[in-house]
């Protein structure tokens, strides 16, 4: 097959409708805004992402009495640059569009065969458009003015007038529409009325059914896809449609002969991109400093690493790489990657590479050890955010950049006085209160009173928060200072508090139940990004379900290890398991009270699966805790899956009172029974949003089972968030910041943790192992 026939071309816009995927709701925002009358409409996304091909396929659409023009705004790279005058005249972007339009508008029919283009640009864009005006009729003009942000300097002059040229020509023609596209960090930096008042549309990543529709479709009648490797493709590209197109196009280049593609062909295509030079990847190397250079390649070589990583994981990772690490130096660093679009937040202290093609590519390319000896921590301990740019045209001049606005005039006070005021006060500090008292003067209160010394902790509130009740903190005192001695009523100042110092233990995020093959269940934990996997219970003793306490420091599961299915609470270590139900019957799933205080759990001890509550208490004295257990339920009906809100006043439970599996709430005590899904289905696992708003469960309402989100407010219905027809997704636990679902999947085939954003745009495999399974994660609150 001759290259031309390849239908991914990642570096052309495209003009094939049936090459847009995932885009229709773009196409239908545009068509509402038109029908609204619009004047002004701004589409951004990242770069790449795929603006111009959707105002190209934009453009073509035959609309009755909508016509339509379309303009690229890239100008020639070889116009030279003038000292003191920006880059590009406003005269040579105006003339730049009206070379486009007067072609198309000749061809609408909207304007005679000549015009004189001796004049300025601005006069015969004007006196186009105004012709045109009277060939309309009722029909609208809309054009499409692409990558606005082309004409971006650092003065902001150039597209500041342009824009205000526009400003105009809307005037003179009233039924003309502007459409703008340009990159969304870009858009931060426009302050224009013509920007500011347009409804604005961002495009992102594609859904997940688009991505693999653009993957499979095109080639439907040339290639065949093992199971699972059109996904991969997916996952790897993130759904940027560049990035899929260019991965497709080098994969359909070499499979389009043998018909079939597998793992190992997947393998092998990926290592020949790898080889290949990516240019935004470069760009972004080379637009990123040292610090942030540093952080690209430390994500990219942390073992295991394929999802979110937090601020702590990744600057401890690097601290070991070269002790002179900041931490603040690599928040920072991590802000301004994020908001270049280079990282995506999850949440508030996690992030992700916005293309995990590009984690790949820098582990290929660069060695981490050679970027951090060439940086200098300290300068990147405070963070500079981008700032916007006002575009008024009264407040930009038509000159040069070296001509600034002049700034008001300010009082300016001679150093020398400035030096004499520091020295009067440096001497009143150290001696002014005993001149007070010798004088005879009132001494200011806060001045002469000391006031008892407190023990201070310096913390990292970035750690997580501990209850008490778990009887084990993560910020364990090495030593414990001497008490600071009280100053006596003499004392003009109070001496300064001693600090504490503090060990740091970190936590992993997650806990598991894993088998490898042909062996039994075992609790695990391991980090958000599903490194550091670490096995909590020896093998052979069939232990699972683990949940974390809210704390952090212990985690109940399930073993048989005495015969039948008990609960048990073990040290995050794995140390000191201690069996707290001690009863002959079956107990399941348990759950712990926001305050940690008691532990919910179900047992079939009556004969029927009905739910009871312990005190934790009890732990003191592990055989009381039998007679420090209650009922909550006792109806029959079979009760299962109890969980607390976060808030403490509702415990969300199943119930077959129905017939089918359904969810409902009762307070604490019991009482109060509400039902809250009513789906013929089974739903099944509720899990809180963190905020206590909204849950999370488990529903096998469309055949296979998907995850759902249902706002308890009953503002909208519930969400599936998951939607993958192929598979089973079962047991949702929401991230500590809410901005995520991490719950177990047989997408490989095997079982294996994964997690996903509330839109379900993307969903990244945690465990990736097949020759172990993994479920029930519990994410540490």
């Amino acid at each position: 097959m001759a290259d031309i026939s390849n239908p991914y071309r990642p570096n052309e816009p495209i003009d094939d409708i049936s090459m847009l995927f995932g885009r229709q709701d773009a196409l239908d925002w545009l068509e509402r805004q038109l029908n609204d009358n619009s004047r002004s409409i701004v589409l951004s996304g990242s770069a790449l992402i795929g603006k111009t091909s959707l105002v190209k396929i934009a453009s073509q659409r035959q609309q009755q009495d909508i016509f339509n023009l379309i303009v690229s705004l890239y100008l020639p790279a070889n116009e030279e640059r003038h000292r003191g005058e920006v880059q590009h005249s406003v005269e040579a972007v105006l003339r730049l569009v009206l070379e486009q339009v007067s072609t198309q508008l000749r061809l609408l029919d909207l304007i005679a065969g000549h015009y004189d283009n001796r004049g300025q640009a601005s006069f015969v864009l004007r006196e186009l458009f105004s012709e045109a005006h009277q060939h309309l009729g009722q029909a609208k003009l809309v054009l499409y003015l692409d990558d606005l942000h082309l004409l971006l300097d650092e003065n902001m002059a150039l597209i500041a007038s342009f824009l205000t040229t526009l400003n105009t020509i809307l005037d003179d023609c009233p039924q003309l529409h502007l459409i703008f596209t340009l990159n969304k960090d870009q858009l931060r930096q426009i302050r224009h009325r013509l920007i500011d008042r347009a409804p604005t549309h961002q495009l992102n990543v594609l859904p997940l059914d688009a991505s693999i529709n653009m993957v499979t479709l095109p080639v439907r009648d040339i290639l065949r896809f093992d199971y699972g490797i059109s996904r991969r493709i997916t996952e790897i590209t993130s759904h940027h449609p560049y990035y899929l197109s260019m991965f497709c196009h080098n994969l359909l280049n070499r499979q389009m002969f043998d018909g079939w593609v597998n793992q190992r062909d997947f393998d092998t295509v990926l290592n020949e991109i790898l080889q290949l030079p990516i240019d935004p990847f470069e760009t972004i190397w080379a637009e990123s400093n040292f610090g942030e250079q540093s952080i690209l390649s430390g994500m990219a070589e942390i073992q295991g690493a394929h999802g979110p990583m937090t601020d702590q994981e990744i600057s401890r990772y690097l601290h070991k790489k070269h002790s002179q690490v900041l931490d603040q130096g690599v928040k920072n660093a991590l802000n301004s990657l994020t908001e270049r679009g280079v990282l995506v937040r999850m949440g508030h202290i996690s992030y992700r590479f916005h293309v995990e093609l590009f984690r790949f590519w820098l582990r290929e390319n660069y060695n981490l050890s050679e970027v951090l000896h060439k940086v200098n921590w300290s300068n990147y301990t405070t963070h500079k955010p981008h700032t916007p740019y006002s575009l008024e045209s009264s407040q930009i001049s038509k000159h040069s950049s070296s001509q600034k606005t002049p700034s008001p005039k300010r009082w300016r006070i001679p150093w020398t006085i400035v030096a004499g005021l520091l020295v009067i006060l440096c001497a009143f500090m150290s001696g002014g209160v005993l001149a007070l008292r010798f004088l005879d003067v009132p001494v200011i209160s806060f001045l002469a009173s000391p006031s008892p010394t407190a023990t201070i902790a310096t913390l990292d509130t970035n750690q997580p928060s501990v209850e008490d009740n778990d009887q084990v903190t993560p910020l364990e005192l090495e030593e414990t200072a001497e008490p600071t001695p009280v100053p006596s009523p003499t004392s003009a100042i109070p001496p300064t508090p001693t600090a504490v110092p503090v060990k740091l233990v970190t936590l992993p995020s997650l806990t598991f139940m894993a088998r490898d093959i042909e062996q039994s269940w075992r609790v695990y934990t391991m980090n958000a990004d599903g490194s550091d996997v670490v096995a909590l219970s020896p093998e052979g003793t069939d232990d699972r379900a683990p949940v974390w306490s809210p704390g952090g420091r212990q985690i109940a599961y399930i073993s048989p290890r005495d015969g039948n299915r008990e609960i048990y609470i073990m040290n995050v270590d794995g140390s000191n398991p201690v069996n707290v139900t001690q009863n002959p019957a079956d107990d399941w799933t348990p759950a712990w009270s926001p305050d940690g205080s008691q532990l919910l759990f179900s047992s079939i001890r009556t004969g029927r699966w009905e739910i009871f509550v312990m005190d934790v208490a009890c732990l003191s004295e592990p055989n009381s805790c039998p007679e420090r257990t209650r009922a909550l339920t006792d109806d029959g009906n079979n009760n299962l899956s109890p969980v607390w809100s976060p808030n403490d006043d509702l415990i969300a439970f199943n119930s077959q009172i129905n017939g089918d599996w359904d969810i409902f709430t009762m307070t604490p005590n019991g009482s109060n029974i509400t039902q809250i899904t009513f789906d013929e289905a089974n739903e099944l696992a509720p899990a809180w949003s963190p905020d206590g708003l909204s849950i999370a469960f488990e529903s096998d309402a469309n055949g296979d089972v998907d995850l759902f989100v249902l706002p308890l407010n009953q503002s909208s219905p519930a969400k599936n968030i998951t939607n993958y027809p192929q598979a089973n997704d079962h047991g949702p636990t929401w991230a500590p910041d809410g901005q995520q679902v991490v719950f177990y999947a047989n997408r490989e085939g095997n079982w294996d943790i994964y997690s996903t954003t509330l839109d379900g745009a993307t969903v990244v495999n945690l465990t990736n192992t097949a020759s172990r399974d993994e479920q029930t994660p519990s994410w540490r609150p």
